[in-house]
Order: structure tokens, then C-alpha cells, then sequence
């Protein structure tokens, strides 16, 4: 087994309306869903979990996850109100990576959280929380993140890098 030890994070983040509509790409919104969404902010960071996995001169890794209940909260949404369950979903990745920017200011500049290669010690830790890793680059919730923790390196550093949206091009036919 991997040698480790984990540490509770305590991220504070404010729901901001600007960078809210970032994550989402929905344009602007009426100030009555705004005010809507923000008032699910506290629901959302109550379901937040924040650990640092630390394996010594391995390295340290950032983990954070939202409960599988308010997964089935926006999928039930969803089902009754896409519109109303797109943006509830959008508030729990901007959850995420809001907490992740509080705990790791340079992700908010790099504009995402670059997804390392993962280390034994992130699984043993991981089965420890109570979570599973099922696939190389997913952990068991919807709206979670891991990456390194101080913030070490950006695109180069991602397991996702090959296949990131945000550096992919269309092209019109």
C-alpha cells in the first residue's frame, strides 16, 4: 500500500453571478433565476467534500466531490425541467471549481484543474473515502475533480489533455 495521509480541506467560495454564466455559456440570465440559483449556493456547499492526499516527495493531490444526492437532485430536475436542470448542473460544476480556486488560486487563471496521472496513493486514498475509480480518469461522481495540490504545471501535466475540449477546433465542412 501506498503511504499517505489525508487532510479535510475547508474551501469558502461565494456563488459570483459573472463567473457563474462563465461556466455555464448561457448567456446572460433574468436577475430572478440568478438570485434562484444562488439561493441553492448553501444546499450545493453542503453537499461539497475537500481532501488533500499527500504522498511525500510523490506529491500532493487536491480531491473534491459533491454527494451522489444532489446528483440525483439535478437529475431529477432535469427530467422535470431541462432548462431548470442544465443550470442547476452548471451550479454544481461551478461549485466544484470554484472550491478548487479557493484552495488552489492558480487554477481560477489557468481557466481548469489539470487531471494528473493518477498515483497509487490518490486510489488507496479514494477507497478510503468511501468513493471507487472505476475508469483511469473518472472517479464515481458526476461533479468532482482531482488535481495537483500546489498547483504544478497545466496542460502538460493532464491526463485529459488529448482529449480536452477546450483544445479542440471545428471546422465547418
Amino acid at each position: 500500500m501506498s503511504q499517505y495521509t489525508l487532510t479535510p480541506c475547508h474551501p469558502n467560495p461565494t456563488f459570483k453571478a459573472r463567473e457563474f454564466l462563465q461556466t455555464a455559456q448561457s448567456g446572460e440570465l433574468p436577475g430572478t433565476e440568478l438570485s434562484a440559483l444562488e439561493q441553492l449556493w448553501p444546499r450545493t456547499l453542503n453537499a461539497l467534500h475537500a481532501w488533500r492526499i499527500d504522498a511525500g516527495p510523490q506529491g500532493s493531490w487536491l480531491l473534491l466531490w459533491l454527494d451522489e444526492t444532489l446528483e440525483r437532485a439535478v437529475e431529477e430536475r432535469f427530467e422535470h425541467s431541462p432548462a431548470q436542470g442544465f443550470l442547476e448542473h452548471a451550479l454544481a460544476v461551478h461549485c466544484v471549481m470554484a472550491a478548487a480556486a479557493n484552495l488552489v488560486p492558480e487554477l481560477a487563471s489557468h481557466g481548469c484543474a489539470p487531471v494528473p496521472e493518477p498515483h497509487p496513493a490518490v486510489g488507496w486514498a479514494v477507497n478510503e473515502l468511501g468513493l471507487s475509480w472505476p475508469e483511469r480518469d473518472t472517479l464515481c461522481r458526476r461533479y468532482s475533480l482531482l488535481t495537483r495540490m500546489p498547483f504544478a504545471g497545466g496542460c502538460e501535466d493532464c491526463t485529459l489533455a488529448h482529449n480536452c475540449p477546450r483544445h479542440k477546433t471545428t471546422t465547418a465542412p
